[in-house]
């Protein structure tokens, strides 16, 4: 009796695993072999400790992403609701399942073993093949929790997707506001000239030197460089809530943000668009796409393997302008290094010489000024190039438009 209790418990078990299991797990292949591990990196307690230290880095961009970013948390908790996604069973309930498997399979055994002398050999083999077949379905369920199943497997990639979008996105945001930070500085430097100008042509009219329409031409001027700072400053801050929020902070929030590190040339030393060619196909989101799509959708297998192939091109050619841009790129910024350190001469000059009296504070704001402006087209032209080798590394994993839905 005891044996047909065990037993009956087993079969349905077996019939529960059976059909909530009836899925095809495939192997990987291409982009997919990368995401077949959990579906959001897991970081250490010290890096999460880092996530919340209201200081903002430009490495932290993806894990802030992955752990507070709306879109990407919510994709994440549907993928969550049901890895698989097309059992309807969330993780925990795949797990919980699995878990009980394994754990029947357990007694199983362990009853197989305490009846062995009891049992016929035919029986003992049927207790033999229902462990195994308990032990299987928990570890499909278990890979189901995973995503590890062709669904489930499309869904992480959709998630990984998502992360890279919000990723590139936030990484442009920063150096977006770095940038205006920059240009925020030099209005409010103009400012300061233009009230400088306007405060002196006060006292040249006292002393006769200067007539009405030359102390209303500076005011127009104050307020023209008032109205500019104004609006700098707004799209400034306009800027900064956009970033904030877009990684987990409040709108109103005021945490530190830290400057965008300086474009690394050893990477570019490291590109080649024709041995990184292959990278860049087999990762690429839309030739993915195109190639699981039957034959039929195109028309034919040869009108795919066409298309397949003009997609492939396409990416060689995105590809070899990337690198051509970071080429431009990084020329462009040794033009401004050279303008920048002219400037820096010219200001360390002007230092000196208004320490000693030999300019006027008008003339000393104005090599200021020049002096910003340098080194804002300095800083301009290094987030360029930080900008164009991440489009060439991002290209290299998959992230590259090329046409066509992916």
């Amino acid at each position: 009796m005891k044996r047909n209790r065990k037993l009956k418990k087993t079969g349905a078990l077996l019939l529960t695993a059976a059909a909530v299991s009836v899925f095809s797990l495939q192997p990987a292949g291409n982009l997919l072999t990368s995401l077949a591990a959990a579906p959001v990196t897991e970081y250490d307690g010290e890096t999460l400790a880092k996530f919340q230290d209201n200081v903002l880095e430009y490495w932290e961009i993806p894990g802030l992403i992955e752990q507070y970013n709306v879109k990407f948390k919510n994709e994440l908790q549907t993928f969550y609701n049901n890895p698989d996604g097309t059992m309807g069973l969330s993780k925990t309930q795949l797990l919980e399942l699995a878990a009980d498997l394994r754990a029947e399979a357990a007694d199983l055994d362990d009853e197989a073993e305490d009846l062995k002398d009891e049992i016929t050999r035919e029986e003992y083999k049927d207790y033999k093949a229902n462990v195994s077949a308990l032990k299987r379905y928990a570890k499909q369920l278990e890979e189901a929790s995973e995503g590890k199943t062709a669904a489930g497997q499309s869904a992480v990639r959709g998630l990984r997707k998502t992360r890279n979008e919000q990723t590139k996105a936030a990484r442009e945001l920063m150096r977006d506001y770095q940038s205006l930070s920059s240009k925020n500085d030099i209005q409010k430097k103009n400012l300061e000239i233009a009230e400088q100008a306007y405060r002196s042509a006060q006292v040249q009219k006292e002393l006769g030197t200067y007539a009405e329409e030359d102390v209303l031409s500076a005011r127009e001027q104050l307020n023209s460089a008032k109205a500019s700072a104004l609006a700098a400053e707004a799209e400034l801050k306009k800027k900064k809530q956009n970033l904030l929020t877009m990684l987990g902070w409040r709108y109103d929030a005021d945490p530190e943000i830290m400057a965008v590190p300086a474009a690394d040339p050893a990477k570019i030393a490291g590109f080649n668009p024709e041995t990184d060619l292959a990278q860049a196909i087999s990762n690429n989101y839309t030739l993915y796409e195109k190639q699981r799509s039957s034959a039929s959708e195109f028309g034919g297998v040869n009108k795919k393997n066409r298309e397949l192939q003009d997609l492939e091109e396409k990416v060689k050619t995105s590809l070899d302008q990337l690198y051509k841009d970071v080429l431009q790129k990084q020329a462009a910024l040794t033009a401004a290094d050279t303008k920048f350190q002219a400037a820096a001469a010219n200001k360390r000059a002007a230092d000196s010489k208004y320490r000693s009296g030999a300019i006027s504070r008008q003339e000393y704001l104005g090599e200021e000024a020049t002096y910003l402006a340098a080194v804002e087209e300095r800083e301009e032209a290094d987030l360029a190039l930080t900008a164009a080798i991440e489009e060439y590394e991002w290209a290299l994993i998959g992230y590259l438009d090329i046409g066509g839905n992916s």
